[in-house]
This record gives C-alpha cells, structure tokens and sequence, in this order.
C-alpha cells in the first residue's frame, strides 16, 4: 500500500469518533460507586456532564431516570457543553428542578459547543432567569464563526415555574425546534401585583434566533408574551399552537430590541422579524394582542383562531411600533407587506383590528403599504373595532368593518357573523367560517393536522376535515 494511502487512512480513522455510549442517571444511583450503566447509574446530571470528570463525549446520550415518586433532580444550571441527547425513557419523565433562590441560575443551558443536542421527555422547573437557556457567542461585528447554540430539538418537555422566560433563545442560535411540549407560569419570581411593565417572562423569548419552529404546543399562563421573536428572527414558523392565559400577548411576530442584538450585515433595516409564519394557532385569552406584528418585514399570519384578546387594549390583530431603546442609530421601521388571511376573531371586547401611530422620535408608524389583511371573520360583543391611528386617518376613533374597507382597501372579502368555536377551537356544524376562506400556499392542513380542502375554512380548524376524520375516512 503507497505511504500516502496509509496515512490517509490512519488520520480518517484517528478522526472517527468513537461508538456513542449511553449514561444513566437515577435518584437511586452513586456518583461515587455507579459506572452510568443501567444496574449502577450515576446519581446527579452535573457529576455526569461535569468536564473535569471526563464522562460524556460528544454524540452520547445521558438518560435520565423519571418513574413516578423517584424522578425529582434538585439541580441548577445543568449544563450541555458538547452535542448531547439528554431524555427520560419512554414510560418517564424527569424532574429538574432549580430553586428561584439561587440567584442569577437557570436550569439547562445549551452552549454553542451543545449544538445537534435533543431534550426529550424531560419536566424543567425553575431557575431564577430561565428554564432553558440556549448560550450564545456572536456579537454585533463578530467573525462568521460565532453563533448560539444551533440545531437544538427540544421535544415533548414539561417547562414551568421559571422565574423569568419558560425558554431563552439568544442571537443566532438558529433553526431550534420546540414541539409537543407544554410551557407555563413563566415570571414566577415576580411578587403578586406587580405591574406588566415590570415584567419580562415570556413563554418563548427569542432575539434574532432564525429558523426557530414552534409547533403543537400548549404555552398558557404565562406572565407576559406566550412566543415572540424578534431582534430580526428571520424564517420563523409558529404553528397549531394552544396559546392561553397570557399576561400580554398571544403571539408577536417582531416586538421591540435593543440595536446591539440585530445582525446588520444580513438586516442592515433593523426589522424586528423577517418571513416569520404563524399558521393555526388557537389562542385564547390575552391582556393584549391575539397576534401582534411590530417592525416586521415579508410575514404571514394565516388561519388562527383568536378568542377573548386584548382585553387590556391594543386588538386582535395589532399593527404595533417599537422603539429600540430610542437609539439614534435603530431604524425602527414600520411593518411591510403582511399578509392577514383566513383568520377568525371572536372577541367579548371590540377591539378587532388596529395600527398604530406613535409621534414620538419624529413619529412611528405600524404599518406602511397595505395591511395584505383578506378573507378573514369577525365577530365582537357590540361589534368589531377597526381603528387606523396613522395621521389623516378617519379611523383614529375606530370603525365598521365597511368603513376600514374603503379607508384601507382590506378585508374585501372578510365578513362579520355570529362565529363561535368550542374549546379545542373546533368549529361547529353549520358555522359561517366553513368553506369561507381562501387557498393560500403557506397552509395545507389545520391544527389537528388534518389537511385542508378547497375553499379554506376560516379560524384554525378544518371543520371538513374533522368530519372526514370522524368518520373513519382519514
């Protein structure tokens, strides 16, 4: 064999990793007697993922033990600092708990170093800022070689009573999956009473991760926002969602970020949002905005269903402006060419739609161009409110779905009728919305995933496709 030939061969072979091995954890192991197998596993996650013991190697899989009244883990900030699949069995679900005394703790961090890591099975609790913190090394100005922590699957997760955020997802930690999980009762270190603007404890809170997808999830209870992305978050999908209970909003597709957190070479515009989709998502129950679009750019937000929002102000469908710190530099654009379609308001208020104008710094607005706003059904306790706060406009006040017709050419094809849905947001037999929408490329099925038929229903539900189903015809 040539020289060259066998060198070659020994460096591929000296650079393959080795079989990827398997560690256990479990209330009844040792960190001083286990091996990490099954019969003696280790006892706590940190012993497990600690550098200085040398245990894991990149591509394991650390199991963590859950079986009813054994899978409580009192530890705090559970650190991934290599690709690692961290998951209870099938049949179990662990318990990480951090205790909101620990001061400045989360539970699981994810490092840049972590990514490709999976988070399966698991209950997370706690933490005085996060539950879930996904680590970031980019700045503003940095080399391409710094990112966040990237390709992180976090499914089929219990995260609860964290102190601020549920899940903190920091710039460039991109393409992070969260499906099947349940969030709730995020800002749990705030003390009753305190006021929305002093707190920040969304269910979801991502600055300028892109790619993120948020799918069949149930966020409820949450102190502020139940998802966001912004800090110019490009390529989002948020989808078949149950969002309720939300101190503030449903869903924002943007909001409002400090300048230093945009990557101005790919968003030298500052847009909060980029090609974000929120597609059938039921969300039910808000302080504030169902959906709220801020200093988005390209977004689509399609086929919700919205009940019982914006109790507190805004509307179901708000057009806001952000400010950026009211920094000199920020750009703090307007939203461009949204596209609104297919979704249905049921509100007990009757604040239905709304763009906003703020005169501050030399005047904001929230929206240029049109509002792509089409085919969408309204329904409200003493009648819908659409109100257009931009100068000139003879809608500061609010109006009639007709008067925002000819003011905004929108919602041609939109209507208002006796909506109602039940409480997984199913439509009932016979209801307005049925065959009231339109095709649109960006939506083939519904939130139970079943696939929709020509013409669209209106809300999130595919009442054809639940008959289809039931019957036995799927």
């Amino acid at each position: 064999m040539p020289r060259h030939v066998f060198c070659l061969i020994a460096l591929l072979a000296a650079a393959t990793p080795l079989h990827a091995a398997e560690w256990f954890v479990a209330t009844t192991g040792s960190n001083t007697t286990g091996t990490g197998s099954a019969a003696q596993p280790f006892r706590t996650l940190t012993h497990v993922l600690s550098p200085s013991n040398g245990i894991v190697n990149p591509g394991d899989t650390v199991t963590v033990r859950g079986p009813q009244g054994a899978n409580l883990y009192n530890e705090c900030d559970v650190r991934l600092r290599m690709r690692l699949h961290l998951r209870s069995p099938v049949g179990e679900r662990a318990h990480i708990a951090c205790s909101l005394s620990v001061a400045d703790s989360v539970t699981v961090q994810i490092d840049p170093a972590a990514s490709g890591s999976t988070l399966t099975r698991l209950e997370i609790s706690g933490g005085y800022y996060y539950g879930i913190f996904l680590q970031t090394w980019w700045y503003q100005g940095g080399g391409e070689d710094e990112h966040g922590a990237s390709d992180i699957v976090l499914d089929d997760l219990v995260v609860h009573h964290t102190g601020r955020d549920g899940i903190k997802i920091t710039p460039h930690s991109d393409r992070v999956t969260i499906r099947n999980s349940e969030i709730h009762h995020s800002g749990a270190i705030y003390p009753p009473g305190t006021p929305l603007d002093d707190k920040n404890a969304e269910g979801i809170d991502n600055v300028n991760g892109s790619g993120m997808v948020v799918e069949d999830n149930w966020i409820h209870d949450t102190a502020t926002t139940g998802v966001y992305f912004k800090g110019g978050a490009a390529d989002v999908i948020v989808q078949r969602n149950r969002i309720e209970n939300a101190g503030v909003a449903g869903i924002l597709v943007g909001f409002d970020t400090s300048p230093e957190f945009f990557d101005l070479a790919l968003n030298p515009g500052y847009y909060e949002a980029i090609r974000g989709i929120v597609r059938n998502n039921v969300i039910r129950n808000t302080g504030y905005a169902g959906i709220g679009l801020y200093a988005s750019r390209d977004s689509i937000v399609a086929n919700n269903t919205i009940v019982d929002t914006a109790t507190l102000g805004h509307a179901a469908l708000y057009f806001g402006v952000t400010f950026q710190d009211w920094d000199p530099i920020a750009a703090r654009p307007a939203n461009l060419n949204p596209r609104l379609v297919n979704n249905l308001v049921i509100q007990g208020t009757g604040n239905c739609l709304r763009v906003r104008w703020s005169s501050e710094l030399g005047g904001l607005s929230g929206l240029t161009g049109a509002s792509g706003s089409n085919y969408n059904g309204f329904r409200a306790t003493g009648g819908c409110v659409f109100a257009d706060n931009r100068p000139g406009s003879p809608l500061a006040g609010g109006g009639t779905l007709a008067q925002w017709r000819t003011h905004a050419n929108a919602d041609l094809n939109s209507l208002v009728a006796a909506f109602s849905v039940d409480a997984n947001g199913h439509l009932p037999a016979g209801s307005p919305a049925i065959d009231a929408g339109t095709v649109i490329a960006d939506v083939s099925d519904d939130i139970d995933r079943e696939a929709r038929s020509a013409p669209y229903d209106i809300g999130a539900d595919e009442a054809r496709g639940d008959l289809i189903y039931r019957n036995g015809f799927d």
